[in-house]
């Protein structure tokens, strides 16, 4: 009993003088967030605390349809699902650095038969050993080198995790994006289809009044009017096509095989709020992931340098060994045993390396420098985004406005031609004319008003709105916003 005893107080002893020693300093500079000029508000409106980015998609974008693949997209996408396995490598290599920072305890057992003469009576004499030892091995970290590598590690963690949310980001302002551009065309076909079925009406009837002959229809205006109803025809079919592509491009977003997209609201209700402030400039350091991301790599770089200057002193490592040993295993664990011990402190010092160790500290200092540089060079994209969508959404709405006007004024204009040309004042050149710029008009309306939603959408995401991790779990429980509720 009293071998287990001095077994157990040598253990103790060992683990509290690795304890005591884990708390030595650490070299290597310290991290300290840099400091980055932030303007002190944005160019195209007054900053004020609020922002659009403090709104969850699922009550930003006021369409059920688009809240559900959203929806499907943060659970299946590609991209996700890798940056959440990034997670798990990450949370690995942080699980393994940090086991070095405490002693490893290891078990082994063994048996020895050997046969040897007597030293004393010369006959051969067969003998048995068992032992069992436990093996403890720890570094001392009296420079910290094991600290800061702890320090890279967790830093690198919680940049995938960061990571991870900037897909998630990246993601609900793609799908969006897809989706409005996806209803454009829809409202494109629906707008061709509309035309086309009007110009086959113009050109039969210019037909009748041609076989008629009356002589204000020539055969020229026959030609003119299968131009344009076969040009209709053609632009039908393009359109067609890219809403094929436009769904298999949202399939894959999705995270399934290419197929059909379920619709919501046209692009002609109103989707997104119309008031759209853009919060602090200062908050995006704190608010978008892909900027915290940058942060922590930048201070694993920094930890690194400590790591690499650590390797210019001495390494201490302890080792020791506490076992039993007995000639038959049925004493090993009785008064039989005997008790072995061993304890090995080892220090290994660097003399000459030619410039390795050095090398070595120069990379870490060049890491961090291009970590920060990285670092800065976010930061200001960041901003350059929103200034950017913030142009966008207030001229693409003038513009959109302006847009309106142009296709009732062509329809008006289409009215009046059509009337002149019925009472023989002008030609049928003018109502073909009229037709073509209507056509044009309505399709480019229907096009702005996408790309309005696709600028509020981006918007959104350069604001760092929508990475929230509860919106995830959310997303079966809560229905979206109805439209009341958001005034």
């Amino acid at each position: 009993m009293m071998r287990f005893e001095n077994l157990r107080y040598a253990s103790a002893a060992f683990i509290a003088v690795a304890l005591v020693c884990i708390t030595g300093c650490k070299l290597g500079p310290d991290y300290q967030r840099p400091n980055v000029a932030t303007p002190a508000q944005w160019r195209q409106q007054t900053s004020t605390p609020e922002t659009i980015a403090n709104i969850a998609w699922w009550n930003f974008f006021q369409d059920a349809a688009l809240t559900n693949l959203i929806a499907q997209a943060v659970t299946n996408n590609h991209d996700v699902r890798i940056a959440v396995a990034r997670i798990e490598q990450a949370h690995g290599n942080y699980r393994a650095q940090r086991s070095a920072l405490f002693p490893s305890i290891d078990a082994s057992g063994g048996w020895t038969r050997s046969r040897a003469p007597s030293p004393f009576t010369g006959d051969a004499i067969t003998a048995n050993q068992f032992n069992l030892l436990g093996l403890l091995s720890y570094e001392v970290d009296i420079w910290g080198r094991l600290r800061r590598l702890n320090e890279a590690a967790r830093a690198e963690l919680l940049a995938a995790e960061e990571t991870r949310r900037t897909v998630y980001m990246t993601l609900i302002s793609e799908v969006a994006a897809t989706y409005f551009d996806l209803r454009a065309l829809d409202e494109q076909v629906e707008i061709s289809k509309r035309t086309l079925e009007s110009r086959e009406k113009s050109l039969e009837l210019t037909r009748i009044r041609f076989s008629n002959g009356q002589g204000i229809v020539s055969e020229l205006d026959i030609r003119q009017a299968e131009t344009q109803f076969y040009s209709a025809r053609a632009t039908l079919a393009d359109l067609e096509r890219q809403v094929a592509l436009r769904e298999n491009e949202l399939s894959l977003l999705l995270g399934r095989n290419p197929g059909a997209i379920p619709r919501g609201r046209p692009l002609s209700d109103p989707q997104l709020h119309e008031k759209i402030p853009a919060g602090l400039p200062s908050d995006l350091l704190l608010r978008r992931p892909d900027l915290l991301a940058a942060e922590q790599r930048l201070i694993a770089a920094n930890a690194n340098i400590g790591a690499a200057r650590a390797a210019y002193f001495p390494t201490i490592s302890l080792t020791a060994a506490l076992g039993l040993q007995s000639i038959e295993l049925r004493d090993l664990f009785d008064t039989g045993a005997s008790g072995v011990w061993r304890f090995a402190p080892q220090v290994a010092t660097p003399i000459f390396n030619a410039g390795r160790i050095a090398g070595g500290v120069e990379v870490a200092r060049a890491v961090r420098a291009e970590a920060l540089v990285n670092y800065e060079r976010a930061i200001q994209s960041a901003f350059r985004e929103v200034e950017d969508s913030l142009v966008s959404t207030h001229k693409l709405a003038e513009q959109l406005a302006a847009q309106e006007k142009t296709v009732a004024a062509e329809r008006g204009r289409l009215e009046l031609s059509t009337l002149r040309y019925e009472g023989g004042v002008s030609s049928y050149s003018d109502v073909l004319d009229a037709q073509r710029s209507l056509f044009g008009a309505e399709l480019i309306l229907a096009q702005l008003r996408s790309v309005r939603l696709v600028a509020i959408a981006q918007l959104y995401r350069a604001l760092g709105g929508g990475w929230q991790d509860a919106s995830v779990k959310l997303t079966q429980q809560r229905e979206p916003a109805k439209e009341e509720d958001q005034k």
